[in-house]
């Protein structure tokens, strides 16, 4: 994405009120108060944002859709291997927000988790609006509850769409 967009971030709020990103992220500063490995996904999760802020988000039709990140560490910045912002092909418009910590020992993963955020994007004049729906902590590959979550998510953008036309 060219970066002469301003970014700005929104949290959505759904029909009954909670705003599910927000309390997403809340909980895992709360958990990386005990967790070394929430307290890296919460700051992870931080640098993610910045590199957002300062790159913006790709047209989802873009080619070679490609996101790369870094994160600054004890000695010097890292590049990160899994892609920061990856689209969801099937449930177009959505992208999804991508954050992985793991725990090795030897060569075995022993644990970890995996933060995903659910979000579309919007132009408005020289402003690319980022919305942030939903979220969920992953610690298996493709969980049924994710794939819940992007149907409420595209339920959700749908009723924007529709909204935005009308000018509300």
């Amino acid at each position: 994405m060219n970066k002469e967009y301003q970014i700005k971030f929104h949290y959505v709020e759904h029909p009954d009120g909670s705003v599910p990103t927000v309390q997403l992220i809340r909980d895992i500063v709360h958990l990386g108060k005990e967790d070394p490995l929430f307290a890296r996904l919460a700051r992870h999760f931080r640098y993610a944002l910045s590199t957002i802020e300062l790159r913006g988000v790709p047209d989802w039709n873009i080619q070679n859709f490609s996101y790369e990140w870094t994160i600054p560490t004890k000695n010097g910045w890292t590049v990160r291997v899994d892609p920061l912002v990856k689209r969801l092909n099937h449930a177009y418009p959505l992208y999804e927000l991508r954050i992985n910590e793991w725990r090795h020992r030897g060569q075995e993963i022993q644990m970890g988790y995996g933060l995903r955020l659910i979000f579309f994007t919007h132009y408005q004049g020289l402003i690319q609006h980022i919305y942030f729906v939903n979220g969920m902590i992953k610690r298996e590959k493709s969980p049924a509850r994710f794939e819940e979550l992007i149907a409420e998510a595209l339920q959700i953008y749908e009723s924007f769409k529709t909204n935005w036309s009308k000018g509300e």
